[in-house]
């Protein structure tokens, strides 16, 4: 597994951010609220941290092909070690990845990763059971499969930027889409911040579902896939082989990352659609599982705490391993 990369990301102030997140959520919602707010304890809501303030990191985690070529699938990552490795062995933890089935019993499974280093793991996993149903369990380890994007603090309270919205009125469906285009409107961003390197920013934090209802997916296990749905020789997924689900919510909790694009100007592998969005119900139901969009826009509300991280970490990056461009410059 290839050496980790490290990059600064831009951070303007939130207050900077709040008035362009606000224009540009407004062309897709009817009623919009953005401000610069204290952080609420999130241990509130179900998360393992209070907050999700101080040293603030974005981590990026293997890769598609670690996820479904049955040559890698053996390759495994430990989130608590990832963060000492970043020098935060205490760190808050929260994001989306995949599952580890040595955990599982053999299942694959979407992680929805909330943990606080060393002291509180609140993580869940969501599975498919035998008749397609949604399986919503504890996972009680540290360790996942394949590719994780997760969001590094010190788990401390702190101003955050606090985001309302409701009823979608334009075309983009997905809240962290729609809040990634905020940003991307941003004048500066992309801008060239040194030679080699772009401003690019990176956020994560929580949102909830209060309203309406949202499209997911669950990874279903490898053996009960019937047909060929990855090419190993061109290393991508070539059919469909997901198991989608068209009515969780409300009352969702949503673990979430996201950022405008790759500072490094593609070098680092970043996941192509610039988020990724894993939730669970905060009460008892059985819904969970990877966020896509929301499938009722008259009544879709939510309400969502997201900080800047100021640093990216690219940690088992394959692609740069197969491209053989194990050449990235270590941060200084």
């Amino acid at each position: 597994m290839e050496e980790m990369k490290r990059l600064d990301l831009w951070t303007p102030e939130l207050q900077e951010l709040a008035p362009v997140v606000q224009q540009g959520l407004e062309a897709n919602f009817a009623h919009v609220e953005v401000e610069v707010a204290d952080c609420p304890d999130l241990r509130a809501l179900g998360c393992a941290g209070e907050g999700i303030c101080g040293s603030t990191v974005l981590l990026e985690v293997g890769g598609e092909q670690y996820a479904h070529n049955p040559k890698y699938r053996h390759v495994t990552f430990d989130m608590e070690q990832m963060a000492r490795d970043c020098g935060q062995a205490a760190a808050s933890i929260v994001g989306a990845g995949m599952a580890f089935p040595g955990v599982l019993n053999g299942h694959c499974g979407e992680l929805i990763a909330t943990m606080q280093s060393g002291q509180d793991n609140r993580s869940k996993v969501a599975r498919v059971g035998p008749q397609k149903e949604c399986i919503v369990e504890p996972y009680p380890s540290t360790r996942h499969s394949g590719l994780s994007n997760l969001f590094l603090s010190e788990g401390k309270p702190g101003k955050i930027l606090k985001v309302r919205v409701e009823k979608r009125t334009g075309s983009e469906a997905s809240f962290t889409q729609a809040l990634r285009q905020s940003l991307l409107a941003h004048p500066q961003v992309g801008s060239t911040d040194a030679p080699g390197s772009t401003r690019q920013i990176g956020m994560g934090g929580v949102f909830v579902v209060e309203a309406g209802r949202v499209r997911s997916h669950i990874m279903p296990d490898y053996e009960c896939i019937a047909h060929r749905y990855y090419d190993t020789q061109r290393e991508e997924v070539i059919a469909d082989f997901l198991q989608f689900y068209e009515h969780m919510g409300p009352e969702l909790l949503c673990l979430s990352v996201f950022w405008t694009g790759d500072p490094s100007g593609g070098r680092m592998h970043l996941r192509p659609t610039g988020e990724h969005t894993h939730f669970f119900h905060l009460g008892e139901r059985s819904e969970a599982g990877h966020y896509h969009h929301d499938v009722s826009p008259e009544t879709i509300r939510y309400t969502g705490y997201f900080n800047t991280a100021a640093e990216l970490v690219r940690i088992g990056d394959i692609n740069a391993e197969l491209d053989g461009l194990n050449c990235f410059p270590k941060k200084a």
